[in-house]
């Protein structure tokens, strides 16, 4: 996020308080949750995603601010090689099966 960012980001947290950032980071994941069962019937489309994307980003910003940013940002890292590590065993996996022919 950028220094511009973060103060916005900061303000919103003074003004409006840690309550209710949680409740609206609820609502933009709950917004994003119901455009992406909509995509799926085609009842919205990617932009839409994209808007719902952007707000539970922003909101995730907020909340990493007030949990701690640096122990965000070491459990995403470690969620990531976690997802890196499963994928190399699933390309493995794969691998098997091809040369047995399944």
């Amino acid at each position: 996020m950028t220094e511009a960012e973060r103060a916005v980001f900061n303000k919103a947290l003074i003004e409006y308080g840690i309550g209710s950032q949680k409740m609206m980071a609820i609502e933009e994941c709950a917004e994003l949750t119901n455009a992406l069962a909509k995509l799926s019937r085609g009842r919205a489309s990617q932009a839409d995603i994209i808007t719902e994307l952007a707000d539970v980003s922003i909101m995730v910003d907020q909340l990493a601010m007030f949990f701690g940013e640096k122990a965000f940002a070491e459990e995403r890292s470690r969620k990531v090689r976690r997802l890196e590590e499963r994928l190399r065993a699933c390309k493995t996996y794969d691998q098997r099966e091809m040369n047995n022919g399944l």
